[in-house]
Parts: C-alpha cells; sequence; structure tokens
C-alpha cells in the first residue's frame, strides 16, 4: 500500500479514537449539568474517504470469497446509512451511527489485512492465478508426454508396413530422432526457432518478416530461470521449450517413411540434425514466433506480436500443418527422388510384414495428437477442449471416408487403409484444430481421406517410389488441412483467429438478418418482454385477489409468468449482444478506424493460407532436396546402402540385429553368410545330402513323384517325416536341410524299400 494511504488511514483510526470519547464526555456532562451541548455531526470527508477505501477493496477482492464478500456487504449497508446522515447534514445524528463510522474504519482495516498482501493485490485472486499457472503447466506436461508416446507410435506404424527384415531399422530411424534431435533442440534448435528474429525479409505484403532467431540466453536455457514465465502465459518458458521440442523431434521422424528399407543410419542422424537446422526451426520462426524474448519489447507487452514472416502475413497454423507435416512430406518428396527407388520397385510387391504393430501404432498416433493439437492451445482452456474434439472428428471421418473410397475402389476395405484414413486426418486437421467447429473438422477429416488416397493410388504411376506414404499423407494432409483452414476457421471457436469463408459469409447474413427493418428482429423480442411482463402484472394482481381455495392455482400461474418474463428478457438480451457483437467484428473486419486500409473479404484467409501453403512446399522441397544430395556427397554415397545391404536387410547390415527372431536360438542370434548360396551346394546352415544305394534314379524318381501327389488315402508316415526336410532331388541324391540325418536316412531307406520290393538304402555323403 502507498504510504501517504497509510499515513491517512493512520489519521482517520486517531480520528476515530477522539471523536467517540468526546461526543461520550459531552453525554456524561449533560446528564449531570443537564445542559443541552450540541449534537454531533458527521465529516462528509471521513464518509468519502472510507467510501473509496470500500470501492477499492471491492475491485480487488473476487466476489467467490465468501467471508470477504459479506464483509464488504455489511459494512457497504452500514456506510449508506452514515452517508445519508451525512448528506443531510443532521444536527441530530444518533449515536448509534457515529460509532458504526468507527467501527467501519476497523472492520476495514482488519478485512484488508486478511484478505490483501503486502503489495495490494488479493490473496484470493492470487491464489486463483496460482490455480491456473499449475492447471496450465499440468496440461502442457501432459501433453507433452502425450507427444512423445506419438515417436514409439510411429515407429510401431512404420515397421507393420516394411519387410520384416527392416523392421528394427526402420524403428530405429523413428526412435534415434528422441535423442539425436531432442538434445540437439535443447542445445540450439529452441534459440533458432524462438529467439528475437536476425534475418528478416520483406515479401508478399510482409514487411521485414523474421526468417530465423537467435538469442544466446536460449541455448540450452543458461540464461532462463526454471520459474521464468512465458510472456502472456501461465506456463514457464521451460514447460514450453519441451512442448515445442516434442514437435521438433517427430518431424523429422516422419521423413523416414518416404525413404524406408533403402537408407543407411548414420547417414540418416546427419540429415535429421541439417534438416532440423535449415528447414524445421526457420519455418517454426516463420509459424509460431512471437517476440517473447525481445528485449527491445517492454516487458509487459511482450508475447503480443508475431514476428515471423507467415505469423505476420497472418496464416493460420494452431499445431503444425506447415510447419511439421507440409515440411516432412515435402522432404520426403525430395530424398525419395534423390535417392532413388527400392531394387525391384515396383514390379516386386513388398508385403507388410505386420498389420497388428501398424493398426497398434496408428491407436498410438490417435492418442498422442491429442496432446500435438490440444497442447497447442497451451493452457487447459475451452480452446484445448474444442481443438481436442475436432481432433477427434476429423480422424473419425477421414478413417470412415477411407475405407468407403477403398471399399468402392478395390472391392474391400483393408486395415492398413483405416490406419492411412486415420493419420491422414490427424495431419489435415493439426493446422485447423483451433480454429474450426466440430463440422468443419468433420469436412477436413473426408476431404483428407479421399485426396490422400489418391495421392498414394498414383504414385506407381508417377513412378517414385514414397515407400510408407509420407508425403502422400502427411505433405499431401498437411496441404489440404492448411487450405481448408481458410474456409473453415472461424472467430466464435477462437477469437484470436479471424473468419474464413463460410464463417464471414455467414455472419454478415446474420447482421443484415438482426440490421433489417430498423431492427425488427429486436425490436420484436422487446415487445414480447413488455407483453411478458404485462402478464405477470395481471397474474400477480389475481393471486392478490384470489380467494384461499385459489391461490395455489395463482402462485403457479405467477411462477410461469416469472419465467416466460425472463426467458423472453434473456432473449432480447442475447439478440442485442449478438448485434453488437457481430457489428464490431464487421468493423475490424471493415477496417473502419483504418480507412478500409486492410480490409478483408471471404476468401481473404483462403488467400492467406493458399501463399503460406505454396510457401512452406516451396521452401521445404528446395532446402530438403539440397540437404540430401549433400550429406550423399559428405557421405561418399553412403547415405543409401548398397545392393548387397538391402537385399540382406538394414536390420543386420546396419545394427547387426533382428526384430524378430523366429530361429531355434535361445540366447544368441546365427550369423547368416552374406555371400548368395546356391542351392547346390548343401554344406553349412544344417544342409546336408543322401544318397540312395540298390535303385537307380528314375525309379526314385518315379516313386517320389507319385508320393508328392494328392491322394485320398492315408500317406505313408515315412514319407511324411522326410518330406519338410528334403530341399532338392538330384538323380538318386537327396539334399535336405534340418532333422537328424541318421533318422532320415533311415525313413527314406524304409520308404524306397517297401515301394520297390527290394532292399534299398540311404547313407549320408
Amino acid at each position: 500500500m502507498h504510504p501517504r494511504r497509510f499515513l491517512f488511514t493512520a489519521s482517520l483510526f486517531l480520528a476515530c479514537l477522539v471523536v467517540p470519547m468526546n461526543w461520550a464526555h459531552s453525554q456524561d456532562t449533560k446528564t449531570k449539568n443537564e445542559i443541552p451541548p450540541p449534537r454531533a455531526v458527521i465529516d462528509p470527508k471521513d464518509v468519502a474517504d472510507l467510501k473509496t477505501a470500500l470501492a477499492e477493496l471491492k475491485s480487488k477482492v473476487a466476489l467467490d470469497a465468501k467471508k470477504a464478500e459479506q464483509a464488504l456487504k455489511d459494512t457497504s449497508d452500514a456506510l449508506l446509512k452514515v452517508e445519508a446522515a451525512a448528506n443531510a447534514k443532521s444536527t441530530d445524528v444518533p449515536q448509534k451511527l457515529t460509532d458504526s463510522l468507527t467501527e467501519m474504519k476497523e472492520s476495514l482495516s482488519q478485512l484488508k489485512a486478511e484478505v490483501l498482501d503486502e503489495d495490494g493485490t488479493s490473496k484470493v485472486s492470487t491464489a486463483a492465478s496460482a490455480g491456473s499457472e499449475r492447471g496450465d503447466t499440468a496440461w502442457m506436461l501432459t501433453s507433452s508426454a502425450l507427444v512423445l508416446l506419438m515417436i514409439p507410435g510411429l515407429a510401431l506404424f512404420y515397421a507393420g508396413m516394411v519387410r520384416r527384415k527392416n523392421v528394427l531399422a526402420t524403428m530405429m530411424q523413428s526412435m534415434a530422432a528422441l535423442a539425436v534431435v531432442g538434445v540437439y533442440w535443447l542445445a540450439v534448435g529452441y534459440a533458432l526457432a524462438f529467439g528475437p528474429s536476425v534475418f528478416h525479409i520483406s515479401a508478399l505484403g510482409v514487411e521485414n518478416g523474421g526468417l530465423v532467431g537467435w538469442n544466446w540466453d536460449l541455448v540450452f536455457l543458461k540464461g532462463i530461470k526454471a520459474t521464468e514465465m512465458m510472456p502472456g502465459l501461465n506456463v514457464t518458458v521451460y514447460v514450453h521449450v519441451i512442448f515445442q521440442g516434442m514437435f521438433a523431434i517427430i518431424t523429422p521422424a516422419l521423413i523416414s517413411g518416404a525413404i524406408a528399407e533403402r537408407i543407411r543410419f548414420w547417414p540418416f542422424c546427419i540429415f535429421m540434425i541439417l534438416w532440423v537446422t535449415f528447414v524445421y526451426c526457420p519455418l517454426a520462426h516463420m509459424v509460431w514466433a512471437f517476440d517473447w524474448f525481445d528485449p527491445s519489447v517492454v516487458a509487459a507487452n511482450r508475447g503480443l506480436s508475431a514476428i515471423g514472416f507467415l505469423g505476420m502475413m497472418g496464416a493460420l497454423d494452431f499445431a503444425g500443418g506447415t510447419v511439421v507435416h507440409i515440411a516432412a512430406g515435402m522432404a520426403g518428396l525430395a530424398c525419395c527422388l534423390v535417392l532413388g527407388k527400392r531394387a525391384g520397385y515396383p514390379k516386386m510387391i513388398a508385403h507388410p510384414n505386420s498389420m497388428v504393430l501398424t493398426l497398434l501404432g496408428a491407436g498410438l498416433l490417435w492418442f498422442g495428437w491429442f496432446g500435438f493439437n490440444g497442447g497447442s492451445a497451451v493452457g487447459s482452456t475451452a480452446l484445448a477442449a474444442s481443438a481436442f474434439a475436432a481432433t477427434q472428428a476429423a480422424a473419425a471421418a477421414a478413417g470412415l471416408g477411407w475405407m468407403i473410397v477403398e471399399w468402392l475402389h478395390k472391392g474391400k476395405p483393408t486395415a492398413l487403409g483405416l490406419a492411412s484414413g486415420i493419420v491422414a486426418g490427424l495431419v489435415a486437421v493439426t493446422p485447423a484444430s483451433g480454429f474450426v467447429s466440430i463440422g468443419g473438422a468433420l469436412c477436413i477429416g473426408l476431404a483428407a481421406s479421399v485426396l490422400c488416397y489418391l495421392a498414394v493410388a498414383v504414385k506407381n504411376l508417377l513412378g517414385y517410389d514414397d515407400s510408407l506414404d509420407a508425403f502422400g499423407v502427411h505433405g499431401v494432409g498437411g496441404f489440404v488441412g492448411a487450405i481448408l483452414t481458410g474456409l473453415f476457421c472461424s472467430t466464435l471457436v477462437n477469437n484470436v483467429g479471424t473468419d474464413g469463408f463460410f464463417a464471414f459469409t455467414s455472419n454478415r447474413a446474420r447482421l443484415e438478418e438482426l440490421k433489417k427493418d430498423n431492427g425488427k428482429l429486436i425490436g420484436d423480442a422487446k415487445t414480447k418482454v413488455e407483453e411478458a411482463a404485462k402478464s405477470l402484472d395481471t397474474a400477480e394482481k389475481k393471486l392478490m385477489e384470489a380467494a384461499e381455495s385459489e391461490k395455489a392455482a395463482a402462485e403457479e400461474a405467477v411462477s410461469e409468468a416469472k419465467e416466460i418474463k425472463e426467458d423472453k428478457e434473456a432473449t432480447a438480451k442475447a439478440l442485442e449482444a449478438e448485434l453488437t457483437s457481430l457489428q464490431e467484428l464487421a468493423d475490424k473486419q471493415d477496417d473502419v478506424a483504418n480507412g478500409g486500409k486492410d480490409k478483408k473479404s471471404a476468401t481473404s484467409q483462403l488467400i492467406i493460407q493458399t501463399k503460406a501453403a505454396v510457401f512452406s512446399v516451396v521452401y521445404a522441397f528446395v532446402l530438403s532436396l539440397l540437404l540430401c544430395v549433400l550429406v550423399q556427397a559428405m557421405t561418399l554415397g553412403n547415405f543409401r546402402t548398397n545392393a548387397k545391404g538391402e537385399s540382406e536387410g538394414l536390420d543386420r547390415t546396419e545394427h547387426d540385429e533382428v526384430g524378430f527372431d523366429f530361429s531355434a536360438a535361445t540366447e544368441s542370434v546365427a550369423v547368416i553368410s552374406t555371400e548368395p548360396r546356391a542351392a547346390s551346394i548343401p554344406k553349412g546352415n544344417g544342409r546336408f545330402e543322401l544318397k540312395i544305394v540298390g535303385a537307380d534314379s528314375k525309379e526314385l524318381i518315379k516313386v517320389w513323384t507319385d508320393l508328392c501327389q494328392p491322394s485320398a488315402g492315408p500317406v505313408d508316415p515315412d514319407f511324411l517325416a522326410v518330406y519338410p526336410h528334403v530341399t532338392t532331388v538330384r538323380g538318386s541324391t537327396f539334399r535336405c536341410r534340418g532333422g537328424d540325418p541318421t533318422e532320415l536316412a533311415r525313413r527314406l531307406s524304409s520308404l524306397f524299400t517297401k515301394r520297390l520290393a527290394k532292399d534299398v538304402r540311404a547313407v549320408q555323403v
């Protein structure tokens, strides 16, 4: 509290002590001498000062603090009586009123101590603010964990679609991003993405839009305290760093899907670091950077202005349509063009090894995506709930849409199609999730399912090998979502955004409807309020005149009339409020205050979204193409594995492990020769030969061929025991693999002796 206010309050307290004592003394003198002294007069200045102090206290104390609320109410009621007497300048002020003035001052002082902090802020509001910070922090930490869960989800999603020999390598390409990009982000990535702009560009109607940022304090967060808050937000800088870091981690992992089954691990790690530096961080800065860490901006005003090129353009990207999905999709396309096709593609079909893994991965991605989009509200707010709902709607609609399209096109829906559709919907709604309604999200999901299906279907015709459809789903889906955001965004969902085509036209139509015929709609609503008020008056009169037997019915009629009146009043107020808000929005869009310089039309946001999406496509594709060529050159052509490594599988050649071990070994994996083995070489790997003695080759072949034919009768048990182990038959030599050579020799001897009716023996050679 200000020192002058303390001095003033102290003076009042002293006055309050003196006035009652003098008044009591005069009363005592009157009693003794029976001489009437002058009556006490309340100083209006005392009343005015107390009234001011009471109003100030009311403004600082939240009304949900019941004790403070009741105390303030009691003090206010008492003050009204004292003020009335003071204004009347009465010479006959009752003793209890002058006493109440003193009591009010004392109680008000005590109340201040109870409900206000030393700096004069409300303890209740301080507690509410702290609770809000804790709630927002809890949601953001949860969202960060959900996004982290998407990385193993993505690893499983991709792993199920590759061949068995590449399962582990494909998962490693995603999981390694947690370590490689995770460290890089804390070191310099966050500083590049969210520091003050250091390079600028003026284009597409934007002046000095930031391309990339930098701030030395953000390097390893060495200049940031753990308790330092993000300006304008209810979370600390640390929380924001971790949440945004999850986005940076998963984005390069998405790229691996386009070039799976043919890239080496360590060059891909180099590519991830370069790509995050030159593609992801600049795009994140261009879209999401605000003046949070700009020392040239007054601290109280930080976090209010976008400083990135696309953000200043007015592009809307709630959770990463341009930054994450368009960028990753275009990078995937660039890399698969540079590195070429897999061996045998497209003639040789690479069948997925496990749709179970893919569906499980899709489910984890769906679950984690709620943190991806809901967390981008940066708080536990209604906006987070809206983004959450939009995410669910789009994913469900896209999954259903893809199944229907595939059913119509191929005759059957597939598990791979369902998983791809779900992810396509999640991708497309990402930029729109915090700006569109549930209906808009459904439309975006359906549109993405159709367009992404077409993109995946035509890749073979166009001749590029997008192994796991990273471009077809993420690149195309992200582009579709970014464009459609300009159609479906609405300020009714997020007042920080703007109105897209549909919201703009519907709001203008509604505004005209409310203003039509000099506001006839609102006027009629007010007329109905008046009619309802008259009906209530009539009902109340009837209640007063009603006999005892009719009072119950009359009271019910009054109650009903009150409800109708309140409903009509609420309707009229809602229409007036709607007119005011729509008119303010229209004035803002028409830029009335600025003479229409920045006037918006129904298609303005659609045009902005298109420009931003196209810019992101070109930027990500060109830079990714150059980086892929650079890494291929830096690694002396080793970014892509060689033919032998691709044939044998990346699990063994890159990691000397296998994703699934179906051999009989329990503790180790047998080392398999990398050299191809001809069928005529029986030695090693459990191979051996059995030579048949006592019969010529023609007899043996005829018997063996007959035994291999389908038969209605029982199958010879000796044949059943031998057949699974025979690989080839050449002349009288049976080449086998697996099993006990002695036992198989005995079985073959018995089999041919019975069939040829002469002594025939099998010996190992």
